[in-house]
């Protein structure tokens, strides 16, 4: 399987008056350094009325006289299952918020798919940088039968309330093969950033010349999507939430500086915790 991303800056079309985001990094992608071939998935189904996945089978290139189908294995945001059929079970998100848009697409079809397909901004407000990017870098294919994970970085508008952005994925010919209805809630009082957390402790051990050192604190947060632990500054791991412990085996003797930052869409609140091995051997 491949993984391609992009990240992209929102243009938002306001007034004058309006407030402007503060744009992300440039788009770019990165391929993933294997390919996959795997079984074909269905398309999950859709409810009625606009679906918020819908394929097209289409004739690719006349040359080749091959078919451009596709199929959605997944689709996330944020690393979250993104659910397209209820947009209103998605967590809202802050105004200006950066999230990232994930989808498992199989090439079903017999096309082989190049730089040329590209995933398209089609209708409705644009949260990106670019109207459209290509699935995979000149130069990179994905044959019949294999899947591409293609990800685009999107920021919410500055306003709150309900935005809608259909996007579609596109052959050589511009010819669509699937849309996709990106739903985004902007809610600024259900999306307050989490409480810090407190009483942060540790302790160590030492056994067979291996440190370890123990963290624990006191989890006040109600409304937390998860923990990230740094250890001198350089990010360690993602904890789930409601965590309030974790081990970590340390080189040997010596002072860790430790941060765990409780965190959600609305932002971060860090505690400090500077842990001593004095011995160990």
């Amino acid at each position: 399987m491949k993984k391609f991303e992009f990240a992209g800056l929102v243009l938002l079309l306001l007034s004058a008056c309006s407030p402007q985001p503060t744009p992300p990094p440039v788009a770019t992608f990165t391929p993933y350094p294997t390919v996959q071939v795997s079984t074909p998935t269905a398309v999950p189904s859709a409810t009625e009325g606009t679906p918020a996945a819908q394929s097209t089978s289409t004739t690719g290139t006349p040359a080749a006289e091959c078919k451009d189908e596709v199929s959605i294995a997944s689709w996330t945001r944020d690393d979250v299952p993104y659910d397209f059929n209820d947009a209103a079970k998605n967590k809202p998100v802050p105004p200006n918020g950066h999230f990232t848009m994930a989808w498992t697409l199989q090439n079903t079809g017999t096309c082989t798919w190049d730089s040329s397909y590209l995933m398209a901004f089609k209708s409705g407000h644009i949260m990106t940088q670019s109207p459209s990017y290509p699935i995979v870098p000149a130069g990179q294919t994905v044959a019949p039968g294999q899947s591409a994970i293609v990800t685009i970085s999107m920021v919410s508008p500055s306003k709150t309330g309900g935005y809608q952005a259909a996007w579609r994925l596109q052959n050589v010919e511009g010819k669509s093969l699937m849309t996709f209805n990106v739903i985004v809630k902007v809610d600024t009082g259900s999306s307050k950033p989490p409480s810090r957390p407190v009483e942060p402790k540790y302790a160590y051990s030492c056994a067979a010349g291996v440190a370890k050192i123990s963290l624990s604190w006191v989890d006040t947060a109600t409304n937390e999507d998860g923990y990230r632990l740094y250890r001198g500054g350089i990010p360690l791991l993602e904890l789930p939430a409601g965590t309030s412990s974790y081990t970590d085996v340390v080189p040997g003797i010596g002072t860790y500086e430790y941060t765990v930052v409780a965190f959600n869409a609305a932002g971060e609140a860090p505690v400090n915790i500077s842990a001593a091995v004095t011995t160990c051997q």
